[in-house]
Formats: C-alpha cells, sequence, structure tokens
C-alpha cells in the first residue's frame, strides 16, 4: 500500500498538466449539470417526514383550504378609525387592490377588509342574518334571554330599515355592517347610536377589525383603527410557486395608499420569502467572507511558498461537492446550507497538511523523493480520519427530520471530495513547483512554537486534564436533556429586520402571532350534531388566554346571533343551526368577491363533507404551543367521542362506514402545527444521534488499528470537549 501512495504522488508531480486540465474539464461539467441548479428549499418536506402523519394531514389541509397566509394589517395614524377606511378613497382602494389581487393569483383566496364587510353585507342585507336571529327567539328556553332576543332583533330591523342606501360605503349602512346593537336606542321611531367612543364592533367582524392593545395589553377602545386582511396562497405550493404568488402580491400592494392608515404586509411567505433570500445571497457572502479571512489567517500564519494554495483546493473541492449534492437530488436548506462552512474547514485542513508536510521533507528532511514521501505518509491517514467521519456523518440519516438526514450526506460526500481535491491540487502543484525550483528555506511560525511548547508540558499535566475533560463529558450527557432547540422560523432570520419588526408589530396589534387550522371531516359537517360539536369546541377555545380569535361558518353564525345577556356567565352561548350554517355557505357562494371566504371555510357548499375552524394564537414559545394544541387536541377527541357513543345507528353521519370508524374525524393542521412537528422530530432522537456516530467511528477504528484502546485514544478528543 506504500508503494501505491509513492506513485500517486509521483505520478501527481510528473503528469501536473493532464492534471489541471483534468480538473478544468471536470469543474466545468459539473458547473454546467449540477451548480447551475441548486436549488434551495424551505418547504414543510424539508423539515418534516412527507410519510408522516403530520406531513399527510397538512398536505390534505392545504389541498382543501390552501397554504401558506400572507397578512394584511391595516394602523390608522392620527384621529383615523375603522369608518375611515371603508369610506371613499380608502374603499376605492381597497376595492382595486382586492381585485387586482384576485387577477393576478387566481388560485389564491384574497381575504381583505373590503370582502369581509361585503359577505357581512350580504348575510345581513339578504336575509341570513335576520332569519338566524329570528330562529334563535323561537329556540331561545329562558324566557328574560327570549325578551331580550326579541327586542335585539326588533331594534335590528329598525337599524337596517332606517338606510336608505344599503350599499358598502354609505356611512348609514357601514354603521349597521361594522357595529352592534350596543348603546342604540329607538326614540319614537328614530335609531339614536351611543357616542362614537362607545360603538362596539359586531362580534362577528372582530377577526378583521381587532381590538389595538396598550403595552399592558389593554384594548385602546372599542371603535379602534386595526383592520387584517389575508391572502392565503396555492396550497402544497412549490418554493419557487410561492415566491412568485409573493412578489406578483408584493407588486400589487407596494402601489396602495391610504389616507390615514398604514398598511403593513407580513406572514409566513413573506419571512419564507427572506429566508430564502438569506440562502441564496447571504450565505453566499458569508463564504466569500470566510474564503478572505482564511485567506488572511494563511498570509499571516502558514510561513510557507505558495501558502494560498489550499484556497484553490477548497474553491474546487466545495464547487464539486454541491454539484455533486444536486445531481443526487440534495437541494440546500437552513441546515444543509451550513455544512459548507464546515467542509471548507476540513478541505483547509486537508490541503494545508499536505502543503505543509511537502515543505517539511524537502526543508528538513532533504528528501530525495519529499512529493512520494508526503503522500505514502500523509495519505492513508487522511483516508482513515475520512471514512471514520464519514460512518459518523451517516448516522444522521436516522433523524427524523429530513433536512439533518440531507445534511449527513452533504457532509459525507463533501468531505470525501475534498479529500481527493485536498490531495491532488497541492502534490500536482507543489510537484512541478519543487522540480523546477526546489524550496531551500522555510519560516517557523507562531503556531509551531505554540504546537511545540504544548507538546513539551510535563506528563504531570494530563491527568487534571483528563480528569477535567471527563467532567466536562459526564456533566454535558447529564445537560443534554435541556438544550433548547430554536425551531421557530421567525427566529431563524435577522432579529432587527423589518420582517420581524412587522411580525411584532401584527402581534402587538392584534394579539395573534400564529394560526392554526383543524380540519373537520364527515359526512356532512353541516349536520347539526357536527355544527354543535364545533360550536362548543370553538367558544371553550376562545375562553383560553392563548386563543386570541376564531373563523369559521359556524363560528360566524354563531357570533351573529350571540346576544349579550342572553348567556349566564360561563355558560354555553346557543348554537346556530344547519339551516343559519348553509345559508351562510350559500350567501358566501353567491358573489364571486366572497367566493374565498367560502372556500378557504368549507369544502364544498352544496356536498360539505370537510370544513376548517382555524384559531388565532398568542405569541408563545413552540413548547408553550405544543401544550395547547395537545389540550385543544384532547378536548377536541372527547367531543368527538361523546358524540359518536351518543349518535343514532340510522345517522347520515355512520352512513358507509365500518364498525368502529368515527362518524367525525378532526386533524389539526397549518403553520403552528407543522412547526410543533419539527420540534418533536428534532428532540426525538438528538442524543442517539451523537451515541450512534461515535459507535461507528469507534468500530471502524477498532477494525483499523486492530486495537480497542488505540481506537478510544482517538476517540478522547472528540467527545470530552464538545458534549457541554
Amino acid at each position: 500500500m506504500e508503494q501505491f501512495w509513492r506513485n500517486v504522488g509521483v505520478q501527481l508531480g510528473k503528469q501536473w498538466k493532464a492534471v489541471a486540465a483534468a480538473l478544468v474539464v471536470i469543474t466545468v461539467a459539473l458547473v454546467a449539470v449540477g451548480a447551475t441548479r441548486i436549488e434551495f428549499a424551505t418547504g414543510q418536506d424539508s423539515y418534516l417526514n412527507p410519510d408522516s402523519q403530520i406531513a399527510i394531514d397538512n398536505v390534505a389541509f392545504q389541498d382543501d383550504f390552501g397554504g401558506e397566509t400572507i397578512i394584511l394589517l391595516f394602523s390608522a395614524e392620527g384621529d383615523a378609525t375603522v369608518p375611515d377606511l371603508i369610506e371613499g378613497d380608502n374603499l376605492a382602494e381597497l376595492q382595486r387592490i382586492t381585485d387586482e389581487l384576485t387577477v393576478a393569483l387566481p388560485e389564491a383566496r384574497v381575504v381583505t377588509p373590503y370582502t369581509s364587510l361585503t359577505f357581512s353585507s350580504a348575510i345581513i342585507a339578504d336575509g341570513p342574518a335576520q332569519g338566524a336571529l329570528i330562529g334563535a327567539v323561537g329556540r331561545e328556553t329562558d324566557e328574560e334571554a327570549r325578551g331580550i332576543r326579541s327586542t335585539d332583533a326588533v331594534l335590528s330591523l329598525s337599524r337596517r330599515g332606517a338606510v336608505e342606501t344599503q350599499e358598502l360605503g354609505d356611512p348609514g349602512w357601514n354603521e349597521v355592517l361594522l357595529f352592534d346593537n350596543t348603546g342604540f336606542t329607538q326614540d319614537g321611531g328614530k335609531i339614536v347610536p351611543p357616542p362614537a367612543d362607545q360603538l362596539t364592533i359586531r362580534e362577528s367582524l372582530r377577526g378583521t377589525f381587532p381590538n389595538i392593545v396598550d403595552d399592558g395589553g389593554e384594548p385602546v377602545g372599542p371603535i379602534n383603527g386595526t383592520a387584517v386582511g389575508g391572502i392565503v396562497l396555492k396550497g402544497n405550493a412549490t418554493l419557487d410557486e410561492l415566491t412568485e404568488s409573493t412578489d406578483a402580491a408584493l407588486a400589487i400592494l407596494d402601489t396602495a395608499t391610504f389616507d390615514g392608515f398604514e398598511m403593513t404586509v407580513t406572514g409566513s411567505p413573506i419571512y419564507l420569502a427572506e429566508i430564502n433570500d438569506y440562502l441564496q445571497g447571504g450565505m453566499l457572502t458569508l463564504g466569500v467572507a470566510a474564503l478572505v479571512v482564511m485567506a488572511v489567517v494563511l498570509a499571516l500564519i502558514f510561513k510557507v511558498r505558495w501558502r494560498l494554495l489550499p484556497l484553490l483546493a477548497v474553491l474546487i473541492g466545495v464547487v464539486w461537492a454541491c454539484s455533486l449534492l444536486v445531481l443526487i437530488g440534495i437541494d440546500l436548506s437552513l441546515v444543509t446550507i451550513s455544512g459548507l462552512p464546515i467542509l471548507i474547514g476540513l478541505g483547509i485542513d486537508f490541503a494545508i497538511q499536505i502543503h505543509n508536510r511537502v515543505e517539511e521533507e524537502v526543508v528538513l528532511d532533504k528528501d530525495e523523493h519529499p512529493i512520494a514521501e508526503t503522500v505514502s505518509n500523509v495519505a492513508p491517514p487522511l483516508v482513515a480520519a475520512v471514512v471514520t467521519g464519514i460512518l459518523a456523518f451517516l448516522a444522521l440519516r436516522i433523524s427524523k427530520v429530513p433536512m439533518i438526514r440531507d445534511f449527513g450526506v452533504l457532509l459525507a460526500i463533501g468531505v470525501v471530495v475534498l479529500l481527493v481535491v485536498g490531495i491532488v491540487v497541492p502534490v500536482a502543484a507543489l510537484g512541478i513547483r519543487e522540480y523546477t525550483k526546489r524550496t531551500d528555506e522555510r519560516g517557523e511560525s507562531a503556531v509551531e512554537k505554540l504546537v511545540v511548547k504544548l507538546g513539551g508540558l510535563p506528563t504531570s499535566v494530563g491527568v487534571p486534564m483528563i480528569v477535567l475533560a471527563t467532567v466536562l463529558f459526564v456533566g454535558g450527557v447529564l445537560v443534554e436533556g435541556r438544550t433548547k432547540i430554536q425551531s421557530d422560523p421567525i427566529k431563524w432570520i435577522d432579529q432587527s429586520s423589518q420582517t420581524v419588526t412587522d411580525i411584532d408589530r401584527l402581534n402587538t396589534e392584534t394579539g395573534f402571532a400564529a394560526t392554526r387550522g383543524v380540519l373537520v371531516t364527515a359526512n356532512n359537517v353541516f349536520d347539526q350534531e357536527v355544527v354543535d360539536m364545533i360550536h362548543a369546541f370553538t367558544v371553550e377555545a376562545e375562553r383560553r388566554d392563548e386563543v386570541v380569535a376564531s373563523s369559521s361558518l359556524v363560528g360566524t353564525m354563531a357570533k351573529v346571533i350571540n346576544i349579550p345577556g342572553t348567556t349566564p356567565e360561563g355558560g354555553m352561548p346557543l348554537a346556530p343551526t344547519t339551516d343559519d350554517v348553509q345559508a351562510a355557505a350559500d350567501a358566501a357562494l353567491a358573489d364571486p368577491l366572497t367566493v374565498p371566504i367560502a372556500n378557504a371555510l368549507v369544502d364544498d357548499v352544496t356536498a360539505p363533507t370537510a370544513v376548517q375552524v382555524n384559531l388565532r394564537l398568542a405569541q408563545a414559545s413552540l413548547e408553550e404551543r405544543a401544550e395547547l394544541v395537545d389540550e385543544l387536541a384532547a378536548d377536541l377527541d372527547a367531543r368527538i367521542a361523546t358524540l359518536s357513543s351518543e349518535l343514532d345507528a340510522d345517522s347520515i353521519l355512520r352512513d358507509g362506514l365500518d364498525e368502529g370508524q368515527d362518524p367525525v374525524k378532526a386533524t389539526p393542521a397549518g403553520l403552528a402545527t407543522v412547526g410543533i412537528g419539527l420540534l418533536e422530530n428534532l428532540s426525538a432522537n438528538r442524543a442517539n444521534l451523537t451515541y450512534l456516530a461515535l459507535a461507528l467511528a469507534g468500530v471502524f477504528l477498532v477494525i483499523r488499528f486492530r486495537s480497542l484502546p488505540r481506537a478510544l485514544l482517538a476517540l478522547v478528543p472528540v467527545p470530552l470537549p464538545s458534549c457541554p
């Protein structure tokens, strides 16, 4: 084997022209077919197993109800209030951007405040709301509550009848649409409104017009200047499709201006786009910066001729590695791209070892064949080290996170490529150099002096160092389970960026920072038993501090008929009926403008088998959010179990079901659920990855050295300083 490596060294030096030509040809070919096709992945396939239940459920959810949501936040400035947003030029501007967004994004669901108010107008003007209110009076069992409902229904009819022009934009009709009956009275047939600062936004519209809160979390006032809209992009879109849709939306939104209001555009597509931009631009910048720093370090510390030669080897090796990854189908992600600095460091190390040893063989040992001597002595241990590293890297393949599995493949392939290039490039270049003009002197660097000094320390120092390292290792193992994992995508981007500022503003002004969708499926999700179950679940969920608001057809109609004073404190408000929910769905479907609302909340209005309950969640860590999601899921499962046990055998909900099959299913989905799934996957076998990597490396070293003590000695520097 030694003779083989000597021959390799000799031939690389002699055939340097052929080697250089081969390097150029291979590099150009790999760049042409590989590097130019590099793609960056930030979708759920990067951090969730495609065959995991969370991923499968989320795909199904997005197929029915769309994917990521761009959020539009309208914030009042000065004395402006919500009514000012839906009058005059502001209303015209809202209508314009709604129409243009709908045309530009045909597969998206565009729901601006204009859309929401159009839907509200359809419910109130065309009768679904009035029919639901009158029906609620007849279903009310408490005498006092029935009286309150009757009075409220008459007042609603009077307020509606008092407006001659029932069109969005008319101040009188806007008042009817926006504000409930709180504070309104009748005096001789004339409607008397309360003072402007006592008007109360309709409960069914508080998702669109939430309260502004101050620094203490208290509402600034019931009449406010905050409105929220959303653009639900195509479900299960690729990153390119998501970026294209986001850019198209931003191109339109950037042209919008509102008198007295500032519009903030945020949401997951925005910060995913920023992550993508960072991957494509920021990491390239960091890579160039790393090479510059290494060049400076080599120039100042590496006291040899052609001291920047290792950088050439690294540059070629990284290009090869990235191109090969593309060819085998691995995209760069937040995790895999972080392997590039590791590969750069390893490549520099390989090249420097070869380069330095050649200089030593020439100047210090005066060897007649310095290249052959270098390769025969240095290449075998480098190969052994690389094989050990490959086994450790491949241990990452047991991770439950796809991008971590890809990270292991990237390192395994990259380290092999960089070893080959790290040997070939310096050996060929230095071979011809030493043949034409042999090195006659070599300076001693400060690093070499330090290494000599450390190597000369007395053996008595070894014992305390071993004890200290052992303590650190044991301590690291003991506290490993307490290590926090940052899996919130918002924390992956620059915290001083405008994107994060916008997200914080959304949280401050609306109280919510994320959404969680619940996909409810049944033979008929408008069946009264299912409506009652969704209603009870939604009411209890909204009573939690962590749930800011919700949106669903059931919830909308429940809030329409929820009249103050008719529900005892802590009691369950009256649920809407099947007819109420169906009427609301039909109203949404009747106007092309409001069809996106129907599409976002129910799969098929004429034969509804799936609906969405969307919960807006307050700011929280993923650990806290995971606890909330578990509690909500347990509550929903209990309600489904109760419904199943009480359901008649001939119910339509049981039609076509196998014995023991649940008539109703509820599946969590949405970005919050995906983030929790990522957190669980990251935590699942984190320690096992480390232990398996050490075990595989140890087994190989035992085989390689044919000695357990020597193998263990080689592993000592790995776990001791790194575990804490």
